[in-house]
């Protein structure tokens, strides 16, 4: 079997301009055609050589598009977002700390490190991805697309990070992201019993009481 030709198939499905982990490409071939990691390596390498990949980081690579100027360089935002947001299975994380209270209009701080939290955290210790310029942290419940929205507006109502709120109308911006993103009461106070955290009940009685 020609391993070889077997990984340039696997790239040539790729989209262009998109992230490509080395980790993932080496448990797809270990699973479906028992080839070991080295021999992986040694074919990622002849592909970057022959200039039909990119290394953007360690352990990422892309297929590139010509530009004006020669190759252009892959958006670290999409390495972000399919590493530790949204891939091909679904959401697995969200941005919070002074990141997320930018997005939704409750401060103009632009933090220098974004916090993620995400299901790719491999312990319960924060872990500053100095690469990417991002720090990630472990979820008390797992991730997905139903319920990272009211994850993202339990760390508003909680503010754990003592984010400064800038404006004076935090309670319409706050209920504005619950109704803007269809959340419901039931499981709000649901999630907030799994995650044994009366506090965010208290929050949101206080916000009622504004």
């Amino acid at each position: 079997m020609e391993y070889n030709k077997l990984l340039i198939n696997y790239i040539n499905k790729c989209n262009y301009d998109e992230p490509i982990f080395l980790s993932q490409i080496k448990d797809y071939f270990n699973i479906k055609y028992n080839i070991n990691s080295k021999s992986i390596n040694v074919y990622i390498n002849r592909l970057v050589h022959n200039n039909k990949l990119v290394q953007f980081k360690k352990g990422v690579y892309y297929k590139p598009k010509n530009g004006n100027f020669g190759y252009k360089i892959l958006d670290v935002n999409k390495v972000i977002n399919k590493k530790y947001i949204c891939d091909e299975n679904g959401r697995k994380g969200y941005f919070s700390g002074a990141y997320l209270f930018n997005i939704v209009g409750l401060t103009t701080q632009i933090p220098k490190k974004i916090l993620i939290v995400t299901n790719e955290c491999p312990n319960n210790n924060d872990y500053d991805n100095k690469t990417l310029g991002v720090v990630i942290r472990k979820p008390k419940i797992s991730i997905n697309n139903s319920n990272y929205k009211y994850f993202q507006l339990f760390d508003i109502l909680i503010n754990k990070d003592n984010i400064k709120i800038e404006v004076d109308n935090e309670k319409e911006i706050i209920y504005k992201f619950i109704k803007e993103n269809n959340l419901d009461f039931e499981i709000i106070f649901e999630l907030a019993y799994k995650l044994k955290n009366i506090k965010i009940v208290n929050k949101l009685y206080q916000l009622g009481g504004k």
